[in-house]
C-alpha cells in the first residue's frame, strides 16, 4: 500500500523529506504534483464502472493514506483562450478535489481531511471562535470592509492595530511573496476608500517579547522562535525578518488547549502562530493547516517529517463515510 504526499511542483524540500520518512518506515510513498493535471498527469475515476481509478497510473486501492501538502492552480495550456481559461480552471480543480473524496471513501486516512481543512483555512474568524471556545486567548479582532468602522477600531485601541489578509499567507504559485501582516498608522486612516473593495482583517496589536511557529501534528508540539533582524517583539509578522530560528517550548496548559481546538477543528496537521506578551498567556493569531514549517527541521533539527510519516503509516484508516 502506497502513501501519496499531494502537492505542487513548485514546492520544495519538505514533500522529499516526508516521502524518505515514510519509505524509511518500510511503506512506499509517491509524491504527485496536482498542479501538473491535466497535461502532464493522468486521473481517471470511475463510479459503477469495471475500470478501477487511478492517479498517474497508480490504483487509487492501493492508497493507504494520503498527506494535503499543498494544492495550487492547475497549469493551463497559455494557448487556451481566455474566456476558457475559468471554467476549465473550475472543471480541474473539481475533479482534483473528487480525488480526495474518492480516497475518503476508499478508507485512505488523508491529512488533513479536506472538509475539515476546507471549513478552517482561511477562515480567521471561525478559527477565533474555536480558539477562544477551547480556552485560548485571541486577540479584539474586526473583519470589516467599513473604514468607518476600522477608524472606531483604531480610536478604542489607541492606535494599536495591525491589518491583515483574511486568507493564508503563502508564497503564490507565481513565486510572488505574501502580503504580510502590517501596522495601520494613522496616515493610512486617510486612506481607507479602497477597502470598500474587498474586507480585511484588524487586530489590536500585541506587544510580545516573543513570537511562536508551532508546527501541530497529532498531539505533538513543534515551536521555534525567530531572532528577527526586525524589531524583536513587534507583534506585527515574524515573516518581516526571520532570519534564525531557537527551540521554544509551548507552556503546558497552552499546548493542551492548542490539542482541543485541533480536534474541534478536526485537523491532524498545522501551523500555528503565537505571540508570548510581557504579561498574560500566549496569544492564539492563526492556523494554516498547510503552513510552512522546514525552517523548523532546517534550522532547530525537529523530526517533523518523521512525526508526520508516524501519522500516515500508522493504522487504521479512517472509515469511509
Amino acid at each position: 500500500m502506497t502513501v501519496l504526499v499531494l502537492t505542487h511542483s513548485r514546492d520544495r524540500m519538505v514533500p522529499e523529506w516526508v516521502v524518505a520518512a515514510v519509505e524509511a518506515r518500510g511503506r512506499p510513498a509517491r509524491r504527485v504534483d496536482l498542479d501538473q493535471y491535466p497535461a502532464a498527469l493522468s486521473l481517471i475515476q470511475t463510479v459503477a464502472d469495471a475500470r478501477p481509478a487511478s492517479l498517474d497510473g497508480l490504483p487509487l486501492d492501493e492508497v493507504s493514506a494520503a498527506w494535503v501538502r499543498k494544492l495550487g492552480p492547475p497549469r493551463l495550456d497559455p494557448a487556451l483562450p481566455p474566456a476558457v481559461q475559468a471554467p476549465v480552471r473550475r472543471e480541474v480543480t473539481s475533479h482534483g478535489r473528487g480525488l480526495l473524496d474518492a480516497l475518503v471513501h476508499g478508507g485512505a486516512r488523508v491529512c488533513n481531511a479536506p472538509e475539515s481543512e476546507a471549513a478552517i483555512e482561511g477562515n480567521k474568524l471561525r478559527q477565533l471562535r474555536l480558539a477562544q471556545d477551547v480556552g485560548l486567548a485571541v486577540p479584539p479582532t474586526l473583519v470589516t470592509a467599513d473604514p468607518a468602522a476600522v477608524r472606531d477600531f483604531w480610536e478604542r485601541h489607541a492606535g494599536e492595530v495591525v491589518v491583515k489578509m483574511l486568507t493564508s499567507l503563502q508564497w503564490s504559485m507565481e513565486g510572488r511573496p505574501p502580503l504580510p501582516t502590517q501596522a495601520l498608522t494613522a496616515a493610512d486612516l486617510d486612506h481607507l476608500d479602497g477597502l470598500r473593495q474587498g474586507p480585511m482583517c484588524f487586530q489590536r496589536r500585541v506587544r510580545a517579547r516573543r513570537e511562536l511557529r508551532v508546527c501541530w501534528v497529532d498531539g505533538r508540539c513543534f515551536a521555534g522562535s525567530p531572532r528577527a533582524t526586525a524589531s524583536p517583539g513587534d507583534g506585527v509578522d515574524w515573516r518581516r525578518g526571520a532570519g534564525h530560528w531557537e527551540r521554544a517550548t509551548v507552556p503546558p496548559e497552552t499546548a493542551a488547549a492548542l490539542g482541543r481546538f485541533m480536534a474541534r477543528a478536526g485537523l491532524d496537521i498545522g501551523s500555528i502562530d503565537l505571540m508570548l506578551p510581557d504579561d498574560g498567556p500566549p496569544v492564539f493569531l492563526e492556523v494554516n493547516p498547510g503552513g510552512e514549517w522546514g525552517m523548523l527541521q532546517h534550522a532547530l533539527g525537529f523530526d517533523i517529517a518523521g512525526a508526520i510519516a508516524a501519522l500516515l503509516v500508522a493504522g487504521p484508516a479512517r472509515s469511509a463515510p
